[in-house]
């Protein structure tokens, strides 16, 4: 009898031993389970915090498309090759004229011939630009001067081609204001009901006293007012980014309290700009930035208030701020979630490609 716990206690430990084993066996022959409901990726804000660096290899992608009503491109005459045609455009505003000396248009505005891919073409505007010589402007659209009756004929007639017409004078001083909104009238006045009239605005976070480009009184004369909510920094400015999200999230919330939702486009850089300690400075196209980042071996960084940055050491030091899809696919939600319908790029053949497949058109409202 006292033999007996002790053939039981054998029994159980030789029991257990086989248990373990078999389980050990089933565990090495047994497959690799996969969840039938993978993780999501999560969007771009809540993986590139303050200071991380930012490596594109690292498998962060955005989770969704984002669809807006219209969505501007632009396009510079000589650059037509630029675009693929598959690209989502609802509208391509053509850079094809300018001002000459006597006031009157300039250039050969002949739509561009672009195939467009398995899609209906884009409405064409055609845009009027002078960037850096106010005095000239300010010619052209005295109303009391002899050059803008004959400015503004020479407009109407080179829309015939168009849908439209974008008016994109920058730089002009407060006093050219009223003159300004003078000419934005009579050529809407002039031109056929038919056409679309834009008119290209520089960012602004707060209303100014004295300024030539009044949101809420230019949206009265113009059918669109694109919002160029670039530049935050510039050629001649210490470095910083082009568009940082915080500065954006300001020019937006000053454009919808100036600027009707109808006629508001909000306009995105798809340029970088790299500025270097020997005083020189040039914009960079994606392309270029990736180039720089690839000979110079370095790997950029990411915050809110920079956005995507990266220096470097070679012959000089240089800074460059760029964006690439992931960081103007937020700016794009920011956008969208305020309920802005139409966005714009500058320009096309700048940016990154990945950008266009996740834009998409929303079809218009019946």
């Amino acid at each position: 009898m006292k033999s007996f716990p002790f053939r039981v206690f054998k029994t159980g430990i030789l029991t257990l031993i086989m248990l373990t084993l078999f389980s050990i066996v089933q565990s090495c022959s047994a497959p690799e389970t996969v969840d039938p409901q993978p993780e999501k990726r999560p969007v771009l804000s809540s993986n590139l915090r303050s200071g991380n660096v930012y490596n594109p290899k690292s498998g962060i992608r955005p989770v969704r498309k984002v669809r807006f009503g219209e969505i501007w491109g632009y396009l510079l005459k000589g650059e037509e090759g630029s675009v693929r045609g598959d690209e989502p455009f609802t509208d391509l505003c053509y850079f094809c004229a300018s001002i000459t000396s006597g006031g009157r248009m300039s250039g050969s505005c002949v739509p561009p011939a672009i195939v467009w891919k398995g899609r209906a073409a884009p409405r064409l505007h055609m845009v009027v630009a002078m960037i850096g010589n106010p005095a000239l402007v300010r010619h052209s659209i005295d109303p009391k001067g002899p050059a803008r009756g004959d400015f503004i004929k020479d407009i109407v007639e080179a829309s015939k081609q168009f849908d439209g017409v974008q008016i994109d004078f920058e730089s002009l001083p407060p006093s050219d204001g009223q003159s300004y909104l003078e000419f934005i009238r009579e050529l809407k006045k002039q031109l056929d009901p038919s056409k679309t009239l834009s008119v290209a605005l520089p960012a602004r976070r707060k209303k100014l006293a004295e300024d030539a480009y009044d949101y809420a009184v230019l949206s009265e004369a113009a059918d669109r007012l694109v919002v160029m909510a670039y530049d935050q920094h510039w050629k001649t400015s210490r470095p910083g980014p082009v568009a940082s999200l915080p500065w954006c999230r300001e020019v937006l919330a000053y454009s919808k309290s100036a600027i009707p939702s109808e006629k508001l486009i909000m306009g995105l850089p798809l340029y970088g700009r790299e500025w270097l300690d020997n005083s020189e400075h040039r914009a960079l196209k994606f392309r270029q930035v990736k180039e720089i980042l690839e000979k110079s071996g370095m790997s950029p960084s990411y915050n809110r208030e920079k956005g995507l940055y990266f220096e470097y050491e070679g012959s000089v030091k240089g800074q460059v701020y760029y964006d690439d899809h992931r960081t103007l696919l937020e700016k794009l939600y920011l956008y969208r979630s305020a309920g802005v319908r139409a966005v714009s790029f500058w320009r096309i053949g700048q940016g990154p490609e990945k950008l266009w497949r996740y834009i998409v058109p929303s079809p218009p409202k019946i």
